[in-house]
């Protein structure tokens, strides 16, 4: 039974350009990582850098030992490893876990609680954990050779424990190009057209019978990136580091599953994961902005119908009769009117967010086209402050959103109790008036309303006593 699967990740194109960059995140903690500073100091340096920056650390050592290398910016200078398994693996070695505030976005553990080591002195690390790196570190020695290694870690301050190392990709012997050259000697050179139609003049490559390029191999100490996988394997390299690791790691002791045997999947780079998950909170912020628009919408939809009922029930003129205060009626209405005029500014907030959202789209596309490694830091750290605000911005909205439906059902409940509470005293007064003009009771309320406008307007009074007049009256009724 395993008791984690092994994760190892290989980035093998490291140029002059990039490596500032990965000396700032190793040495001072600032990249793409959710780094807890708390937590740096229990961090572990097998490799030091020996010179300023890891850039000078490179051209040293290349020169120091006689290194011969194609000294240009396209150069692979470096490689990267990273060693490490999943929270489980720690866990079954003793190492404790506390749930974040934050979840897997993207992968297999989407939508997953993201947990991070408890470690608040030397003695939270396990023994049984240093062992692991310990061995990762020997097998990275046995791969690559202790001297091609140039900064080794054990981070401890990130989400997940690793060992992450970089090293010179350093070959004894390499296969290089055979050129035709004369009696004296010297390389022949001739006229060739470029892509673009241009005449240059090269060396005149050797060629056999067939036309194949001549390769003569060449002893020594090269930088050589492509010889170095050559070696190892060419497009199966990878795979075959995949399986001498989990060899070398479970003869150790340890219960790491290799995966998919002769598999060639890459994982993803910190980098790259950093992108997928961005680009899945984004889309996440998309839904989340839809359906508080719809919201939204719900609700200015519910003000709109509360208005049109109170407009009918409360506010028909012909209704003031029942007794309502002429300007607690108009301080409703004023309120009511607010509520609508803050939904809609609430609505035009929120849809500003798209303008927010395609920026981050756009910035995330050029992320991972842009081979710039700073500015992709920046925009990483810019993607998280942006999510983080527009969050809680939604936040804001929703309880604006809840406050605005509670206040419409506080709304409609006062207005009906109101029109009960008047709908009452209505029917009392029509039963005295009943009583006292001695009749029957009238189904309609428009024959109160007559009658209350003969009284108004004189056409009855209770002072004349000749019956023609009250015949009169019951005839208009």
């Amino acid at each position: 039974m395993y008791d984690g699967k092994q994760v190892l990740r290989l980035e093998t194109k490291y140029k002059a350009k990039d490596l500032y960059n990965i000396g700032i995140e190793m040495n001072e903690r600032k990249g793409t990582g959710n780094y807890d500073k708390e937590r740096s100091k229990f961090n572990v340096n097998y490799v030091s850098l020996n010179e300023r920056n890891l850039y000078q650390e490179v051209k040293q050592t290349l020169k120091n030992r006689n290194i011969d290398y194609l000294n240009k910016p396209s150069t692979n200078l470096l490689n990267g490893v990273t060693f490490t398994s999943g929270n489980e693996f720690f866990e079954s070695l003793g190492m404790k876990f506390v749930n974040s505030d934050r979840v897997y976005k993207t992968g297999n553990k989407k939508g997953q609680i993201i947990k991070t080591p408890v470690i608040n002195s030397d003695k939270d690390i396990p023994q049984a954990v240093t062992y692991f790196f310990d061995s990762c570190m020997d097998f990275l020695k046995e791969q690559v050779g202790e001297e091609n290694i140039l900064l080794a870690q054990i981070h401890y301050d990130e989400d997940t424990p690793h060992l992450q190392a970089y090293f010179l990709p350093i070959v004894n012997e390499v296969n290089r190009k055979c050129y035709v050259r004369d009696d004296k000697g010297n390389v022949v050179k001739e006229e060739v057209k470029n892509k673009l139609g241009n005449t240059t003049i090269v060396p005149k490559l050797l060629r056999d019978d067939k036309g194949k390029i001549v390769y003569e191999k060449v002893k020594g100490n090269f930088l050589n990136n492509d010889q170095f996988w050559k070696d190892r394997g060419g497009k199966n390299s990878y795979a075959k580091m995949q399986d001498s690791f989990n060899k070398f790691i479970n003869a150790r002791g340890f219960k790491l599953d290799r995966g998919n045997i002769g598999s060639n999947k890459e994982h993803l780079t910190k980098l790259e994961f950093q992108i997928e998950e961005n680009k899945a909170e984004l889309e996440e912020l998309n839904k989340e902005k839809e359906n508080t628009l719809k919201i939204i919408e719900n609700s200015k939809n519910s003000l709109i119908k509360a208005n049109k009922e109170i407009n009918k029930e409360v506010l028909n003129p012909k209704k003031n009769i029942v007794g309502y205060n002429s300007n607690d009626v108009q301080k409703i209405i004023d309120y009511s009117k607010n509520l609508e005029q803050i939904n809609i500014l609430q609505q035009s907030e929120i849809e500003t967010k798209d303008i927010t959202i395609n920026k981050l789209s756009m910035e995330n596309e050029s992320f991972k086209n842009n081979e710039d490694i700073k500015r992709k830091n920046n925009i990483i750290k810019e993607q998280k402050d942006t999510i983080k605000e527009q969050k809680k911005e939604i936040n804001r909205l929703s309880d604006l959103v809840d406050i605005l439906n509670s206040n419409i059902d506080n709304l409609k409940e006062k207005f009906e109790i109101e029109i009960d509470k008047w709908k009452k005293r209505f029917k009392k007064l029509c039963n005295a008036i009943d009583k006292l003009l001695g009749r029957k009771p009238n189904e309609y309320v428009e024959d109160y309303e007559d009658l209350a406008d003969s009284i108004n307007y004189g056409y009855y009074s209770k002072n004349k006593e000749n019956k023609k007049d009250k015949d009169d009256f019951y005839i208009g009724m």
